[in-house]
């Protein structure tokens, strides 16, 4: 079995994750990490956005507590160059117009789902959204040669064979940037956003 997938299989089948999350990821091309500043602009689509943290946030098992000023806030962390976003109860980050402006000069990848199997996988590049589907019909002919690392999960996709398709989205999330999702990374102090509902773009759905 894949490291990587089991890693997650492990996560999500004894985590309120399994439930519900947003878990996005950009890479810039230069190696410089994109500012708080930049994450809260290319989110909210301009300057509607503030902008806290650190600050410890407690879990258990509805999710990450926030408080009731913060119930949308999105998690921030970088390591080296790469930017790590987590939205508990949101899905900003996964669609259109967001992914790809979180993109820009870059690449971005997130996946999405909630408590009643909704859900999205998303790859974006340079400002413009490459993939974009239903990750319970994961489908192979779709042209993926610009993430490569799905090919390589393609079976654990499947979940009429008993696989998990959440922990294939993270699992290739993880392959294509180096970034891991963990226990302790939601427990450990993050800086956070909060910014207005973004306008997404839903006609494909």
């Amino acid at each position: 079995m894949n490291d990587v997938y089991h890693h997650y299989r492990k996560l999500l089948g004894g985590s309120w994750m399994g439930e519900a999350i947003c878990w996005t990821v950009v890479v810039p091309h230069d190696g410089r990490p994109l500012t708080l500043a930049e994450i809260g602009e290319r989110v909210s689509g301009g300057e509607g956005y503030k902008a806290y943290g650190p600050e410890v946030f407690e879990y258990g098992e509805e999710g990450v507590e926030y408080s009731d000023d913060f119930e949308w806030a999105m998690l921030v962390d970088h390591s080296g160059p790469v930017t790590a976003i987590l939205e508990n109860n949101g899905f900003k980050g996964v669609y259109d117009p967001v992914l790809p402006r979180l993109s820009v000069g870059g690449r971005a990848y997130s996946a999405y789902w909630n408590v009643n199997g909704t859900n999205r996988l998303s790859f974006a590049a340079d400002g413009e959204m490459v993939l974009s589907f239903d990750s319970m019909y994961f489908d192979e002919s779709m042209d993926l040669s610009r993430w490569p690392e799905l090919l390589t999960m393609a079976p654990d996709f499947d979940w009429r064979k008993g696989k998990s398709w959440r922990a294939a989205m993270l699992a290739a999330i993880e392959m294509a940037t180096g970034a891991r999702l963990t226990e302790e990374w939601v427990g450990a102090g993050r800086s956070f956003l909060t910014s207005p509902e973004a306008v997404l773009d839903l006609s494909e759905d």
